[in-house]
């Protein structure tokens, strides 16, 4: 009878811990294709605010492209980068922005953390190398997509958060 216990508790024990890590295994990543319109009442952007911006993500298993089409009082600006999704770095190439751009996006790299896409972007203002760092998350009906951005420069760091509207 106590091994007849015995046995029938490895079991349980063996069940709840092969169930967990085939959740936590199994866990699907978001998707974030389609297109996303920024909703700028949601949003925390300081003085940077766009008066549009669009967000079209195209995404693979192995990749995510993101092209941004967004419009403010520095003018417009539209430009398409791609991060592999192993957390390698993709170089940008240098004719994703015009020559006289005072931004430009030189690398990025994603890694998921759970849930989230965390994309990491080596940039220039200015001629000043920078740090963008944003992690993506969707609300769990899938329209809303949320990106928060932690930005830092030589003048100095600041976070932002961009809510967008799927269209």
């Amino acid at each position: 009878m106590k091994t007849g216990l015995g046995v029938t508790m490895v079991f349980v024990a063996l069940t709840a811990v092969c169930t967990a890590q085939t959740t936590a295994a199994g866990q699907a990543k978001p998707n974030f294709s389609g297109t996303w319109k920024l909703n700028a009442a949601k949003s925390d952007l300081g003085q940077m605010v766009p008066s549009s911006e669009i967000y079209t993500i195209a995404q693979t298993a192995d990749a995510i492209t993101i092209a941004i089409a967004s419009t403010s009082d520095f003018g417009t600006q539209n430009y398409t980068f791609t991060a592999k999704l192993d957390g390698t770095d993709s170089p940008i190439p240098s004719s994703a922005f015009p020559a006289d751009s005072p931004f430009k996006l030189l690398s990025s790299k994603a890694a998921w953390q759970g849930g989230a896409l965390t994309i990491t972007q080596t940039t220039n203002f200015q001629d000043t190398k920078g740090t963008l760092t944003s992690t993506y998350t969707i609300s769990d009906d899938g329209k809303v997509l949320t990106r928060a951005t932690h930005i830092v420069f030589d003048q100095g760091a600041f976070d932002s958060k961009s809510v967008y509207d799927k269209s």
